[in-house]
């Protein structure tokens, strides 16, 4: 894993729609691997605009756009990076709107996630009903149609793309 600086140094091979799977060691992120049995607690996606590395992610206040920069210096995190072998300028797109629309959805990811790590069943929203309010891996996870994208936690869409074709980890 990499950590800020590193990544900070990585920023010019950074490429629009890698995956960054994340990991901290603050109460807030150590409670989310505890509550997902993970060993990563956040996922977000880079995005390229206007020339510039920003970054998309659910967070508390919802999902929206960071400046790189700023983001890297923000957390502390170390990180790992996943990029699509193809990433569209609708898959863009796709990320995009989600941008200052999206509430965070602290219900599924404190309550339904932990309960479906624990005995395998799903008591949360359905699909059709789990756009509205995403966590950081749920947003990845429905920007890249993952197959069930709407139970993922950071580490299973980590995971995920670890095994498939269409990720790299750089």
């Amino acid at each position: 894993m990499r950590n800020k600086e590193e990544l900070l140094q990585f920023e010019n091979q950074i490429k629009s729609g890698d995956v960054a799977h994340c990991r901290s060691n603050g109460i807030l992120g150590r409670a989310i691997r505890l509550f997902t049995r993970s060993h990563i607690n956040h996922t977000a996606m880079f995005i390229e605009i206007w020339g510039k590395i920003f970054v998309i992610e659910s967070q508390k206040n919802g999902t929206n756009l960071k400046p790189f920069q700023e983001w890297v210096k923000k957390y502390n995190y170390t990180y790992e990076i996943s990029r699509p072998l193809e990433f569209t300028a609708e898959t863009k797109e796709r990320a995009m709107q989600k941008i200052g629309t999206t509430g965070y959805d602290f219900r599924s990811l404190f309550l339904v996630q932990p309960i479906y790590q624990i005995t395998g069943i799903w008591i949360g929203k359905s699909e059709k009903k789990a756009d509205k309010k995403l966590y950081c891996s749920e947003f990845v996870g429905w920007v890249y149609q993952l197959e069930n994208w709407w139970k993922n936690s950071p580490q299973q869409v980590y995971e995920i793309m670890q095994q498939s074709d269409f990720f790299n980890f750089v």
